[in-house]
């Protein structure tokens, strides 16, 4: 029911509905219609071990610092000068040179089968293989493209960092592929994902997964490779990007034709509904401007725990029915509007649930005439990678309905 997760930097996450894993939700789709929506903002998560540790400097993995500003100076040698030589061409890049590349990353101790490589129409190569170190197969993917540059952690899902070159890089481990739908992933499939978004628009995306492949039973009890070897390949310099896609027309969008909110007036409007006895801190905002779309959220506290509550309006495609996607329950009001709701929603689809114990409380309203407005509340002051305060969320689904509800609130367009 709810795609909000489609945004070119949320280009991965949410996996589809038949679980492809040729969608990985932060670039394809986003690619493909080349608009944002993201939903909220996805707060941070660990990464998983001390062998991946993103200080100020870089990322430092096994000892050696990645992402570092400053190259390693040249070893001391001879003082005769060596003959001028012009560089190289650069290779051209092709779906099968990806291929290539990945394959020459990996272990030469791991057995591998079933290589494939493609591209699509919005200028991103793909390429996979699987992988068996004698403990099961493990499929791993990489996807590549030179996109939009992406300059803040903003939409993101995982454990984000903005490197001090301006590079995004964001990762997370051992989670479910579906990780708020669990009667989706009957085979118990989980991955381990890293992303890379340089300041020139490149991007690199690696996944490794605890299965083969999508739709069969898992054949291992976590992916194969982790965050910190996921990363050293990621920042290889072997890789050769496709030049950027020409964004293609898409036609007009939902918000086209109407105005822009300015985002302190949703962060305004949600102070407003929020019940009067809670106090506010931490405001937070996102989106604004020609995105089509404004998140705002507050960390709430009643006396009995801090936590956190967010919203997201939008315009979008009208839905006239219940779907597949969103909130565990829906339903058609008689004026037409589709409704959303879930209650107690673990935040997380794997082992960590257990650890932090985050809750949420969401519901959605979709209107006939394209507005959308979703509204979270949680049971500890941030989504992911914190421990949870309180034993439910703040705030009820039906206190959430009448402030989702509330005429105050306006919903932006991207002003074009």
């Amino acid at each position: 029911m709810n795609n909000l997760n489609d945004s070119l930097p949320d280009l991965m996450r949410r996996v589809t509905d038949d679980l492809e894993p040729e969608s990985p939700d932060l670039v394809d789709r986003g690619i493909r219609r080349g608009v944002t929506l993201r939903r909220r903002r996805k707060a941070l998560l660990s990464l998983s071990g001390a062998a991946a540790v993103l200080a100020t400097a870089g990322v430092t993995v096994g000892g050696t610092q990645l992402f570092a500003g400053t190259p390693q100076a040249p070893v001391a040698g001879s003082t005769t000068a060596a003959p001028t030589q012009r560089p190289a061409a650069p290779k051209p890049a092709t779906p099968a040179g990806t291929l290539a590349t990945l394959q020459s990353l990996l272990p030469e101790t791991l057995q591998q089968s079933s290589p494939k490589s493609g591209a699509d129409g919005g200028g991103m190569h793909r390429a996979e293989v699987v992988v068996n170190d004698g403990r099961g197969a493990s499929l791993i993917r990489v996807s590549i493209i030179t996109t939009k540059v992406l300059s803040t952690c903003a939409g993101l899902h995982g454990t984000c960092k903005v490197l001090p070159d301006g590079s995004v890089f964001t990762s997370y481990a051992n989670e479910s592929i579906t990780r708020d739908r669990p009667d989706k992933n009957p085979w118990g499939i989980k991955n381990t994902v890293v992303e890379l978004f340089r300041p020139d628009g490149r991007m690199i995306s690696i996944y490794s997964y605890n299965a083969p492949r999508v739709g069969v039973q898992h054949t291992r009890p976590n992916p194969l490779f982790s965050v910190a070897q996921l990363t050293a390949m990621a920042t290889s310099s072997e890789w050769t990007f496709p030049a950027k896609a020409p964004e293609p027309d898409l036609g007009p969008q939902p918000g086209d034709g109407k105005p822009t909110v300015p985002l302190s007036q949703t962060q305004q409007t949600l102070r407003n509904v929020l019940p009067r006895n809670l106090q506010l801190t931490r405001p937070e905002t996102w989106g604004g401007g020609g995105d089509g779309f404004n998140g705002a959220s507050y960390v709430v506290n009643d006396g009995r725990g801090a936590a956190r509550v967010d919203v997201f309006v939008q315009y979008e495609t009208p839905r006239t029915k219940c779907g597949d996607e969103g909130p565990s329950h829906c339903q058609v009001r008689p004026d037409g509007a589709v409704t959303g709701w879930s209650r107690n929603e673990p935040t997380y689809g794997d082992e960590r649930q257990a650890i932090n114990g985050v809750l949420a409380n969401r519901v959605e309203i979709h209107y006939p005439d394209g507005r959308m407005i979703s509204m979270t509340s949680y049971n500890g002051p941030q989504e992911k990678d914190a421990k949870h305060t309180r034993v439910k969320p703040v705030l009820s689904t039906a206190e959430l309905f009448a402030m989702a509800g509330n005429a105050g609130w306006k919903f932006p367009g991207t002003g074009k």
